[in-house]
């Protein structure tokens, strides 16, 4: 192939300030936001799969790009099960609160759409906070009001002076804990195959949420996505599309499932790789085969065994 360069044209872009959201201090940890993908056939461990991932990453905890320690908020809605007594595995989850255990069925659209502004809410109000708590901090630093700009006066004004931390409206976790920057939440949906949540229309919440999950903006709050399902092929195309974890788990027709995520993870992996991994995972008990494409994966992560587990690729393999 020849080649000549054009001289008037650029390959390079102006400097930016590149967002990076929140990410687990443990790097061997599937990298956020992220949206995983669980279906596999009852009783083959899928809850027990994913309280174990949540499990490491409260063990883990957040840290933002500024160095700042990060809380975790996980919301476990389900569709009838998710205060079931046989669920007693989701009671060792410690950021999973009470009201955050959904048992939901019907208008499930009109449900997600309140819970995503509520999301949204609590991150507008610690930003709120954060502004008040850095005017005050000025205030008390120079103990002089001319160092203050209007906008800056008119705020203390209105909240009357008060100490940010001992304000009654600031934000605050379960526990009563202030809260200092955003919850890095991880919102599971696990076995709402028979509401009326999915569909493959465009303009369905939980399609319209898997494709925007991972952006910021002031109408739009970044979160992680948990679907657990019996079956792949259940899950609407576009959340398949959007999938950046995989959790296989044992199931009599694997070469069904490769193919049911073939063009999903095909920019990876190959045919022959993953049913090589996926026969030989199916025989330990309860193994899970776990494929990562997320973009920020470490190369050495992206097929493991269950979540403590790296699986040594064959280089021939490698794309």
């Amino acid at each position: 192939m020849k080649l000549t360069q054009l001289k008037k044209i650029t390959d390079k872009l102006r400097s930016y300030e590149k967002y990076e959201p929140p990410q687990p201090v443990n790097k061997d940890l599937p990298p956020t936001y992220n949206i995983v993908l669980s279906a596999s056939n009852k009783g083959s461990g899928k809850t027990y799969n994913i309280v174990q991932l949540l499990t490491n990453y409260e063990l883990s905890g957040f840290i933002s790009s500024d160095g700042k320690r990060v809380k975790m908020r996980t919301i476990w809605i389900s569709g009838g099960t998710a205060n079931s007594r046989q669920n007693a595995i989701l009671d060792t989850l410690k950021t999973l609160s009470k009201e955050d255990r959904i048992d939901l069925e019907d208008n499930v659209d009109d449900y997600m759409r309140v819970l995503y502004e509520d999301i949204k809410q609590e991150r507008d109000e610690i930003e709120a906070y954060n502004i008040y708590r850095n005017i005050y901090n000025k205030f008390i630093k120079y103990k002089n009001v001319n160092k203050l700009n209007f906008e800056e006066l008119s705020l203390l004004k209105y909240k009357n002076y008060i100490d940010p931390d001992k304000d009654p409206e600031c934000p605050r976790d379960d526990d009563g804990d202030i809260l200092y920057h955003p919850r890095m939440v991880f919102l599971i949906l696990d076995d709402m195959i028979g509401s009326d949540g999915y569909g493959n229309k465009r303009g369905n919440f939980l399609n319209r949420l898997a494709i925007k999950s991972r952006h910021e903006s002031d109408e739009l709050v970044g979160l992680n996505l948990i679907f657990i399902s019996q079956s792949f092929k259940s899950i609407p195309a576009i959340i398949r599309k959007q999938t950046d974890v995989f959790v296989l788990l044992k199931n009599s027709n694997k070469e069904y499932i490769i193919d049911a995520i073939a063009e999903e993870v095909g920019s990876h992996f190959n045919k022959q790789e993953l049913l090589e991994h996926y026969n030989a995972v199916s025989k330990i008990p309860y193994g899970a085969l776990i494929l990562s494409i997320h973009k920020k994966e470490k190369d050495e992560n992206r097929v493991r065994l269950g979540w403590t587990n790296r699986i040594i690729r064959d280089p021939k393999y490698i794309m």
